[in-house]
Order: C-alpha cells, then structure tokens, then sequence
C-alpha cells in the first residue's frame, strides 16, 4: 500500500504534464525576427536570424486589397505598428498554408488585435482554425467595438469585405 501511495505522488506531476503537452497543437512554432516590408495591412514579410525572409499573414485577419476603399489606410497602420520592428509569430502546427499565419507581438502589443481595434481589417472566420481559441472572442468583439465606433473602414456605410472584392475582379 506505501509503494502505491508514492508511486501516485510521482505519477501525478508526469500526468500533468503530459495532460498540459497534450493541450499544446501539435507542431506549432514560434518564428522571431525583424519585419523587413509590410505588403498589405494583414501581411508582413519576416527577416529571422539566420537572414532568412518568411511572409506572414495576421492569423483571423483579412484586409482590404490595396486598390480596394481603405486599402492604403490599412496598410499603413500595419506599417507603424511594425515596420522594422522586432517582432514574434505564434505560427499553429496546423498551418500548411503559404504565406504562414500566424500571432504577431510586438514587444507584448498584439498586432492581429490591434489592426481589429483600429478598424483596419475584418475578423475573417473562414480561417478561424488559425486563430488560438482564447483569442477568437477577443477579435470578435474588437471588430463589433470598431463596427459600433464606426473607426476605419467601419466609417462606410457599407464596407465590401475583402473576400467580395476579389470575388468582383475575378468576374
């Protein structure tokens, strides 16, 4: 009976652990460097360590086209937030895509939330599965805020989502 109780006290932390690993997606990872162009407000191109260029696509987000209203206004405000800064990509294992998606922080201030708040992008739900659970309500309520506030492109009456917009050209 002593044996089982210690063995309990030792099992206990490794099931933790491997209950706290599970949890984790499978393959994520984190890509750190210096944001060496802003192409559109929801995508950025990455220089790493080892000088290697990665482009990245703001994870649950899709901005206007360049040509498209607000278009510019948004990738400017990608611009000051990031250009030539530092930053850090939580990049999902579930992410095949090319450009990645990812998380983008700098120096703590969450860039996907921001753009949000700013009224610079909508909160794309088909690509949900990109964005972490805990931060799905907050990018929701970010884009509801900003629609409610009328800020960016919210100032329209009737903003043509991104999706729509190429969905025109293709036409």
């Amino acid at each position: 009976h002593l044996l089982l109780i210690s063995m309990r006290s030792h099992l206990s932390p490794l099931v933790l652990l491997l209950s706290f690993l599970a949890c984790l997606p499978a393959g994520a990872w984190t890509l750190t460097g210096r944001v060496s162009a802003v192409v559109s407000g929801d995508t950025i191109k990455v220089v790493d360590d080892r000088k290697v260029q990665h482009t990245v696509r703001l994870a649950g987000l899709d901005a206007p086209e360049k040509f498209q209203a607000h278009g510019q206004r948004s990738l400017d405000s990608l611009r000051e937030l990031v250009f030539q800064r530092g930053v850090v990509v939580d990049i999902p294992g579930n992410d095949k895509s090319t450009p990645r998606r990812g998380k983008v922080l700098v120096q703590g201030m969450h860039v996907n939330l921001e753009q949000l708040q700013r009224g610079m992008a909508w909160y794309d739900r088909a690509q949900v599965r990109d964005v972490p659970v805990a931060d799905r309500e907050a990018y929701a309520t970010a884009e509801a805020e900003a629609r409610q506030q009328r800020v960016g492109l919210w100032r329209d009456p009737r903003p043509i989502p991104p999706w729509e917009y190429r969905q025109g050209l293709r036409k």
